[in-house]
């Protein structure tokens, strides 16, 4: 398949089923089910521990090591799994989820000795030193002092003078080693794996499927993307600040995706390279071509212009769940976009008119100033074309007493009253909005959102911010 997916015109309901959780919720209640298991199995074996205060260590110990291994799934591209499918959920709370790992193992020694601190300080003092000196917990202190630079770097990862890559490889080395040596204290000195040595199948279980996803992510899949190359078709600045660059296959192999997905891209000619950089998917006007808009925002953006005709591209996807699958039921559609966010839209925009969607669609489209905006001669167009489509320009940095501007453009920032208008009176439970933009908009917009009573199951939204 060389272009978006195919669809059939949908049959539209009215309303979204209100019982319906959020995909996100399922996400989290599908996540907390799976990170239960090993307190789960440890209490059908029977493993009591004696005490509620060393209980309940016991289980937040076990809960944590979970977590931790379930770390490397979330933000490991895994879009076979549908829990881990959702890349800008998994990210999220990858980022969230690290934090409160890092609290917890940097706490893990004191909460336990923290009884014997609270019966005798010399008590205390000695089993401090005893931890720390024993050849029997090296493992663990090895493990700890490991962990605590690895949160640090990842708390601080944009204030370290070092290239992106080499934080990923470094916090992938690291992960590995924490996963090594927390595994083998885990089942050597832990209560659980002292005394009932089967239990410690599990921590094996996951410690090797850890190690499994590596190799696949950073060995086995760079193989198989070497095998399906792209090369720049076209790569051309169209504004003060936005290029579009296309990529077309070089084999007969082409990427099947949906409107509104993403695509991690590779320009340095080496597929196993770490220098990969998410940009969502606009359709080439030739077969098989995927098309992007990027802006110049960072390093690698602003050094586009070092792209070149026929260079080597390899291409990681499709991600993402910011598709038209989404607003089935809807009996009508927002587009908003802020800058560079206007790809997906745009590629959801041609979807809809593909297929001669009949509902009320709806694009409020936000820049500094017009020179920024992109397309507005096809989004005009479509306006013509489409059975009941408009669009609003909004720009930050607007002349308000030009006489000459077009009533599809505005001052000022995308705000409850313009976005108010874009729904039927009385319909909106049975909206869909879908948002892409810089971060600080996707906040805004969604407050207004929720303002004016719209639910986080009619808001679908992808930030590309990893």
């Amino acid at each position: 398949m060389t272009t978006p997916t195919a669809t059939k015109t949908p049959t539209f309901k009215a309303g979204i089923n209100p019982l319906s959780l959020p995909k996100r919720t399922k996400l989290a209640v599908a996540y907390l089910a799976v990170v239960l298991v090993p307190v789960v199995i440890a209490q059908l074996l029977g493993m009591e521990i004696e005490g509620l205060y060393t209980s309940i260590l016991s289980a937040l110990n076990l809960l944590a090591m979970s977590v931790f291994f379930m770390q490397f799934p979330l933000a490991g591209r895994i879009k076979q799994l549908p829990l881990f499918a959702n890349i800008d959920w998994g990210i999220t709370k990858h980022k969230q989820l690290g934090q409160y790992l890092g609290i917890f193992f940097f706490l893990h020694p004191i909460l336990i000795l923290l009884p014997k601190a609270l019966m005798s300080f010399d008590d205390f003092s000695v089993s401090l030193v005893n931890s720390i000196t024993s050849p029997h917990l090296l493992t663990g202190l090895l493990a700890w002092l490991t962990m605590v630079v690895w949160v640090l770097m990842s708390v601080f990862k944009d204030k370290l003078n070092i290239q992106y890559e080499t934080w990923r490889a470094l916090h992938v080395i690291g992960f590995s080693m924490i996963a090594t040596l927390a595994t083998l204290h885990i089942t050597t000195v832990g209560s659980h794996g002292q005394y009932y040595q089967q239990f410690n199948v599990i921590w094996w279980l996951l410690y090797t499927v850890s190690m499994l996803l590596i190799v696949y992510n950073y060995l086995i899949k760079p193989y198989l993307i070497k095998q399906r190359p792209y090369a720049i078709s076209y790569v051309e600045k169209i504004n003060e600040c936005d290029w579009q660059v296309n990529i077309a296959p070089i084999t007969s192999n082409r990427l099947a995706y949906q409107p509104g997905q993403f695509v991690w891209i590779n320009t340095t000619g080496n597929p196993y390279s770490f220098e990969q950089h998410p940009f969502s998917i606009v359709a080439g006007k030739e077969q098989g071509q995927l098309g992007f808009i990027i802006r110049e925002l960072g390093d690698y953006t602003s050094s586009l212009d070092q792209l070149t005709a026929g260079q080597t591209v390899y291409v990681d996807g499709p991600y993402g769940s910011m598709t038209l699958d989404q607003s089935q039921l809807a009996s009508g559609i927002t587009l908003i976009a802020g800058g560079a966010g206007i790809a997906p839209i745009l590629s959801l925009l041609r979807q809809l008119a593909m297929q001669h969607d009949p509902r009320v669609i709806r694009l409020l489209y936000a820049n500094h100033n017009p020179a920024r905006m992109v397309y507005v001669d096809e989004l005009m167009e479509l306006e013509k074309t489409m059975t009941d489509f408009k669009v609003q320009l909004i720009c930050e940095q607007l002349n308000v007493h030009d006489e000459t501007l077009p009533g599809y453009l505005v001052p000022g920032l995308i705000n409850q009253t313009l976005i108010n208008a874009t729904m039927t009176p009385g319909k909106e439970s049975q909206w869909t909005f879908y948002l892409c933009g810089p971060e600080g908009m996707i906040s805004a917009t969604t407050v207004h959102l929720h303002k004016l009573g719209i639910t986080q199951p009619q808001i679908n939204f992808e930030q590309l911010a990893f």
